[in-house]
């Protein structure tokens, strides 16, 4: 899913008193997670750890290792960051583990969550349902006091189900269609916790193929329909594409969703980074208002889509589609993080340092960006991710 903000120089710095402004974002989903990444358009991270920076994967992972640098604090010219508008609905994902643990506590004091999405469910490598709890994932994961406390937290949530390997996903969707189990066993997890619905976070996009998107279509249509008979939602994720020459990355077609029994339809506004490269923004701000205005020609009713915006930062080497993708409270600790400044393209911050560059969200480039989907008509946003970061519309 404006006026500039000035950003003082380091010499300026040495003459002004600032006002010290760290307020920081809140992600867009899917998984979230560490790593350096040779990437293929649109992929999406794991759960694994991959400590190494100098590591290539084809799945990434935010859980890096925390740098013992301290930096110096950065110093910003004060900003009015102004409150979503009313009627807004504001969404936020949580998934298990570090670098997200800070999540509820995120949620517990944000003025406004409507919606709360969970990861409790994981597809295995070998196609089946993986029920993330506290006792194997960690923070955020399963638990009854768990998800008593999402629901305290928030007036909406939905269970995310994640899939971020095109091969897995395929094995998952070949047994959800033969049997019905995995259908049956999604709409028995929200009626026996009460709660709103079911999220399908299916990512690697770029490696689905026609057989494997039919099958898709068909899952969505028979879940979809299970979930509304017991009065439940349905959410699904999608790639954000804002011209042709991106929708053909994909076999992917917003409008083939129009007919079928999805209440969201989730553009993932961000990971541009992905498919131009190393040294670009996560979201740029004329590129997010292009895909949503593509997005609408394709799947017209507003009500029922929603535009996700990053959290999220990341460190990349050059011009490379390797990248370590890092919460606020890990970019700050990395060395140069007091130099950086405001890249205009996106309004994130932005810096090189030793061979890497780096870019993050703040409270300016979170507000810039919601108000780019308020200005395009979407009534609903959804951030990935909460954990790590802070709200930006205080």
């Amino acid at each position: 899913m404006n006026s500039k903000s000035h950003i003082l120089t380091v010499a300026g710095l040495l003459l002004v008193v600032a006002i010290v402004l760290v307020t920081v974002p809140l992600k867009f989903l899917s998984n979230s997670h560490e790593y350096f990444a040779d990437q293929s358009p649109q992929t999406v991270g794991t759960q694994e750890e991959n400590p190494s920076i100098d590591s290539i994967s084809t799945t990434p992972d935010m859980k890096k290792p925390k740098s013992t640098t301290t930096p110096q604090p950065r110093v910003e010219t004060p900003v009015t960051i102004s409150t979503p508008k009313a009627g807004t609905q504001l969404m936020g994902w949580v998934y298990p583990g570090e670098p997200a643990c800070s999540a509820s506590t995120e949620y517990k004091t944000i003025a406004r969550v409507d919606v709360l999405k969970v990861e409790y469910f994981a597809v295995t490598e070998e196609g089946n349902l993986d029920l993330l709890t506290v006792s194997n994932s960690g923070c955020n994961g399963y638990s009854k006091a768990n998800i008593d406390d999402i629901k305290k937290y928030s007036s909406t949530q939905y269970v995310t189900i994640s899939s971020s390997d095109a091969t897995s996903m395929g094995a998952f969707l070949t047994k959800a269609l033969s049997d019905g189990v995995h259908t049956s066993a999604l709409v028995a997890f929200v009626v026996d916790n009460d709660i709103t619905g079911v999220e399908l976070d299916f990512e690697d996009f770029g490696r689905w193929d026609t057989s494997t998107y039919a099958q898709y279509k068909n899952f969505v249509t028979k879940l979809g329909n299970a979930l509304h008979a017991k009065g439940k939602k349905l959410m699904i994720d999608g790639p954000a594409t804002a011209n042709i020459e991106e929708e053909n990355w994909f076999v992917w077609r917003y409008k083939d969703f129009v007919s079928l029994p999805v209440d969201h339809v989730v553009v993932m506004g961000y990971d541009y980074q992905f498919d131009h490269g190393s040294g670009n923004p996560v979201s740029p701000t004329v590129w997010l208002k292009n895909v949503i205005a593509f997005t609408r020609a394709r799947f017209p009713d507003t009500n029922r889509l929603t535009i996700g915006i990053p959290s999220y930062g990341y460190k990349g080497v050059g011009t490379t589609q390797k990248f370590n993708l890092l919460t606020y409270d890990q970019i700050k600790r990395e060395p140069g993080f007091s130099t950086a400044t405001r890249d205009p393209k996106s309004f994130e911050m932005t810096w090189k340092q030793g061979g890497f560059v780096y870019f993050f969200q703040d409270s300016v480039s979170m507000s810039k960006k919601r108000q780019v989907v308020e200005a395009a008509g979407i009534k609903s946003i959804s951030v990935w991710h909460l954990g790590g970061n802070a709200w930006f519309a205080k």
